[in-house]
C-alpha cells in the first residue's frame, strides 16, 4: 500500500429518538423497529425514484448536506438479504444508513502529503448519528516517522468541533434540543495500512487487543484507535465493507451505553406505555452485538469474514457482556413492572421480546407455585384470558395513568353468561361449573379458594346493583408468570 488510510469517527447515540416528543415528523418512523424496517422497504421498491425526489428528503445537518437513503456503497447488499425479516413483521432495523453526500473537510491542519480531506455524516436506523471525516496519506519515510504527532495533531483539531458536531444532529433530528441532553463519544481512528509500515510506528504505553481472519487483522489501541493491517492492497469495497463493522461494534458499545446509563434513571417514570414498550423492545432488538453474527439472522452482515471478524471483536472487546448486563437490567425492569405493562410489552410477539419472555419466565419458575385442583386451574385462566382480552383493547396504554378499576375484572354475573361459550372453544364440558355453583353467596367456592391463595381479588362495591368485583391479583408472582 502505498498510502495510510486515516477515518476519524465521532458517535452520537439518538435513543431518544424511540420517546422524544420533539422528533422531526419525517424521522418519526425511526421510533418504532417494524414502522421503520416497513419505510425502508418502501424506499428500497422506489429507489430510481428516490434518488429524484425531494419528498424523500429525510434530514438536514448544517454544513454538510441533506441526508438520503444510500443505496450505493454497499447498501443495496446491505438490506436485500434482510427483506424476508420485514415481511415477517421482526422489529429488525438494517443496516443501510441515511447518509450525506461527501464535502470537503476544510480548515484541516497542514501536515505533509496530504492528499484528500473529505467528510459526511450517516443516521444509522439503529439510532446513532456518525460523523466521518477522512484524509489519505501518501506513505513517506516522513509521514511514517511523524505519524503519531501528525495523528494528535489531527484529533486535537476533530475535538475543537466536536460539540459543534453533536449539535448539527440534534438539530437535524429533534425540532427542540433544549430538554435533550446526550454524550457523544470519543474521536475513533482507524488507520488502514501494511505490516511493515505498523511495524516502523512507534507506540509507547499502549493496551493493544489483535484480532486477526481471513488475513485482515485488526489491532485495537486502547480502545480509540484501530489498525487495520492488509498484506496486499485490498479492493476498495472490501475497505469499506471492513470499515462497517468496525463501525458498527463502536456503534453498538457506545449505544449499550447510553441504553444502560438511560435505564438507571426514572426514564419510565411518567411515559406511557407504548413509548416503554418501543424503548424496550429497540434495546433487545438492534443492540444485541449476537444478531449481526447469529446463524438465525445471518444476512445483517452479508459477507462470512464481516461476521467472523465482528464476532471475534465484540469476543475480544467483551462487548456480549456488556449487553448481557443491559439485558439483566431489562429483565429487573419487567419484574418490576405492573403485569399489565409487561403484558403489553409481551403481546408483540416476535422472536426477541418471545425469547426475553422466555428468560422472565425462568426467572419467575424459581418461585414456589401453589397447589391447584383442575378446576381451579380452569377458573384461573379463564380470568388469565379475560384480562388478556381487556388488555389487547385497552385505550389507556398510551399513558401513564392509575386505573380505577382493575383491568380483567368481573362480575358474578358476567363470570356465569362467560365461562361456559369459553369452556366450549376450549373443548371442556359447559357443566365443569353449574350455575347454582357460580351463584353462591357471597361467591363460588372455587373462587373463595383462589381468593385465600392470593390468586383472586375479591373487592366490595358499597353503590350499585354488584355487590364484588373479582379480579386477578396481578401483582402475585405465579399469576405474572401466567400472564407473559
Amino acid at each position: 500500500m502505498n498510502e495510510i488510510y486515516l477515518t476519524f469517527y465521532q458517535f452520537i447515540p439518538l435513543i431518544e429518538i424511540t420517546y422524544s416528543s420533539e422528533l422531526r415528523d419525517h424521522l418519526k418512523f425511526l421510533a418504532e423497529g417494524k414502522t421503520t424496517a416497513r419505510t425502508i422497504e418502501k424506499c428500497y421498491k422506489n429507489k430510481k425514484m428516490c434518488e429524484r425526489s425531494e419528498d424523500i428528503k429525510t434530514a438536514f445537518l448544517s454544513t454538510y448536506s441533506d441526508l438520503r437513503w444510500s443505496w450505493y456503497d454497499d447498501g443495496y447488499n446491505y438490506y436485500r438479504n434482510f427483506r424476508s425479516f420485514v415481511f415477517q413483521n421482526q422489529p429488525i432495523r438494517p443496516l443501510v444508513p441515511i447518509i450525506s453526500r461527501t464535502v470537503k473537510w476544510k480548515g484541516t491542519p497542514t501536515i505533509d502529503s496530504k492528499i484528500v480531506s473529505t467528510k459526511k455524516a450517516e443516521i444509522s436506523p439503529i439510532l446513532i448519528g456518525r460523523s466521518i471525516k477522512k484524509i489519505i496519506l501518501t506513505k513517506t519515510d516522513k509521514n511514517v516517522k511523524d505519524f503519531e504527532s501528525n495523528l494528535k495533531v489531527l484529533l486535537r483539531f476533530c475535538n475543537v468541533s466536536k460539540n459543534k458536531e453533536k449539535m448539527y444532529f440534534l438539530n437535524g433530528v429533534f425540532k427542540e434540543t433544549g430538554d435533550i441532553s446526550i454524550q457523544d463519544s470519543d474521536i475513533i481512528t482507524i488507520i488502514e495500512t501494511d505490516p511493515q509500515t505498523y511495524k516502523n510506528l512507534d507506540f509507547t504505553n499502549q493496551k493493544i487487543s489483535r484480532i486477526y481472519y481471513g488475513g485482515i487483522e485488526l489491532l485495537v489501541h486502547d480502545m480509540k484507535q484501530v489498525y487495520v493491517i492488509y498484506k496486499e492492497k485490498p479492493p476498495k469495497i472490501l475497505r469499506k465493507r471492513v470499515e462497517k463493522i468496525i463501525s458498527l461494534f463502536f456503534s453498538l458499545k457506545f449505544l449499550i451505553q447510553r441504553a444502560t446509563y438511560l435505564l438507571s434513571t426514572d426514564l419510565f417514570e411518567n411515559m406511557g406505555i407504548r413509548d416503554v414498550s418501543n424503548i424496550m423492545e429497540y434495546f433487545i432488538s438492534s443492540l444485541n452485538p449476537s444478531i449481526y453474527s447469529s446463524q438465525n439472522i445471518p444476512n445483517l452482515l452479508p459477507k462470512h469474514y464481516q461476521r467472523m471478524l465482528f464476532k471475534s471483536l465484540c469476543k475480544k472487546m467483551n462487548l456480549l457482556n456488556n449487553f448481557s448486563y443491559l439485558l439483566e437490567k431489562i429483565k429487573k425492569k419487567i419484574l418490576e413492572m405492573p403485569a399489565y405493562e409487561a403484558s403489553f410489552f409481551f403481546n408483540k410477539k416476535n422472536i426477541f421480546t418471545n425469547d426475553l419472555r422466555d428468560k422472565v419466565i425462568l426467572t419467575l419458575a424459581k418461585e414456589p407455585e401453589p397447589e391447584l385442583t383442575e378446576k381451579e386451574r380452569l377458573m384461573l385462566d379463564f380470568f388469565v384470558f379475560q384480562y388478556k382480552k381487556e388488555l389487547e383493547n385497552d385505550a389507556l396504554y398510551e399513558f401513564k395513568v392509575q386505573r380505577e378499576i382493575p383491568l380483567g375484572c368481573m362480575t358474578r354475573n358476567g363470570i356465569r353468561k362467560d365461562i361456559k361459550r369459553w369452556l366450549e372453544v376450549r373443548g371442556f364440558p359447559t357443566n365443569t361449573f353449574t350455575d347454582n355453583e357460580l351463584k353462591k353467596s357471597p361467591v363460588a367456592d372455587v373462587i373463595n379458594r383462589l381468593n385465600k391463595k392470593d390468586l383472586i381479588i375479591i373487592t366490595q362495591v358499597t353503590k350499585g346493583r354488584t355487590d364484588f368485583l373479582l379480579s386477578l391479583n396481578d401483582e402475585n408472582s405465579f399469576i405474572v408468570k401466567l400472564l407473559l
